[in-house]
């Protein structure tokens, strides 16, 4: 006899279902702002009602063969086209969309530089409690990163002084100030490094902690051979340009005998090999592989900052060129960083069978992060 799942039961898998489907529509969105940019280019109209009329005929033929009313689904994504439409009127009025076509890079990495520090001036109130709702994918990678530097840590006789760069809050660096005689964090916001020296007063290692708001690609301020370990973690790595100088910098700072620790978006992912997902990913961010940014969306706006991908031989060669010898290299998370994050929710034994299957995997070059450690 057939087993029958509870009311309770059968609700969870609702509300499953129902959050799915919300992320799908979100993708949807993100899909319409990018057909936006295309238009404005083009100069196309927003509304192009025979290509919406044939895409509403086609989801009708579709619900008529799998059993769900084809008037509900006509009704459904007309009421989808529309908002996209909406949207794309928002981002017509939006002067931060409107760069000339003659923007030199140094120009654009300026203005992604100050999106930068505009995103983290509104997301700094809000940085730590986001932070503990990250999907599992983030999670996962979040745990094996710490896990990979509590062994290079292990490794360090001299524990007198570890750098985190860009520190943010400073979440990190309080973690590593319990391990380490001093802790220092460097962020180029003044937003984050104020919430950081705010937090270091509730902390209980906070006086083993100091803030300094610093752009690294100008240098570290520590004199040689100073730092025991430094830190740039959750993809940080990526998120400047001139990362060739950091790792120069880092090896001038670093004591002899010091580690590093540095992470990056990895261009050859299976994340970004699928080319397009329909769902939204389990990842804090994920990058645009082809223009090198972030695309972040806040409300009716959309703020890039600059975000480079590096695939596995380019972070290689990286190291290679500055310490003249080879690195270790792992990448994580793969499988889940390509699933939705709903699939997780009250599976326990799933988000341990995954993050097993994608730690036996972080020998091959397909993980959304490269970490990259060494000794100088």
């Amino acid at each position: 006899m057939e087993t029958l799942l509870d009311l309770e039961q059968l609700g969870a898998r609702l509300k499953s279902v129902d959050i799915m489907l919300m992320a799908l529509v979100k993708r949807r969105m993100d899909l319409a702002l990018q057909v936006g940019l295309y238009k404005r280019r083009e100069g196309q109209k927003i509304f192009r009602a025979e290509v919406e009329d044939k895409r509403i005929a086609e989801v009708k033929g579709w619900a008529a063969q799998h059993d769900l009313n084809p008037s509900f689904a006509a009704t459904l994504l007309y009421l989808l086209i529309g908002e996209s439409c909406k949207l794309q009127m928002i981002q017509l009025q939006e002067e931060s969309l409107n760069i000339a076509e003659t923007e030199t890079d140094d120009e654009r990495y300026g203005r992604l530089k100050r999106n930068l520090l505009l995103l983290t001036e509104r997301c700094c109130d809000s940085y730590d409690s986001n932070y503990e709702q990250h999907a599992f994918a983030t999670r996962a990678y979040l745990q094996f990163e710490r896990a990979a530097m509590e062994r290079e840590i292990q490794c360090l006789t001299d524990r007198e002084t570890v750098i985190d760069l860009g520190c943010a809050t400073g979440r990190l660096t309080f973690s590593l100030s319990e391990r380490f005689v001093h802790a220092i964090g460097y962020d180029l916001s003044p937003h984050l490094i104020a919430t950081a020296r705010k937090n270091a007063k509730q902390h209980a290692f906070g006086s083993r902690t100091s803030f300094e708001e610093i752009d690294i690609e100008k240098g570290i301020p520590i004199n040689d051979s100073t730092a025991s370990f430094v830190v740039m973690n959750l993809g940080t790595g990526s998120d400047v340009r001139n990362i060739s100088g950091v790792i120069t910098e880092t090896l001038r700072v670093l004591k002899p005998g010091g580690r590093f620790f540095f992470s990056f978006y990895n261009r050859d992912a299976l994340l970004y090999r699928w080319d397009f997902l329909p769902w939204t990913v389990g990842l804090v961010a994920s990058v645009n592989p082809h223009r090198h940014c972030l695309e972040v969306h806040l409300q009716n706006e959309v703020l890039s900052v600059y975000a480079r991908p590096y695939s596995v031989a380019e972070v290689s060669a990286l190291f290679r060129d500055a310490c003249g010898r080879e690195v270790s290299l792992s990448t994580y998370p793969t499988m889940s960083s390509i699933l939705p994050d709903e699939l997780f929710d009250s599976q326990p034994d799933m988000q341990q069978t995954i993050a097993n299957l994608d730690a036996n995997l972080s020998a091959s070059s397909m993980g959304a992060y490269i970490i990259a450690t060494g000794q100088k």
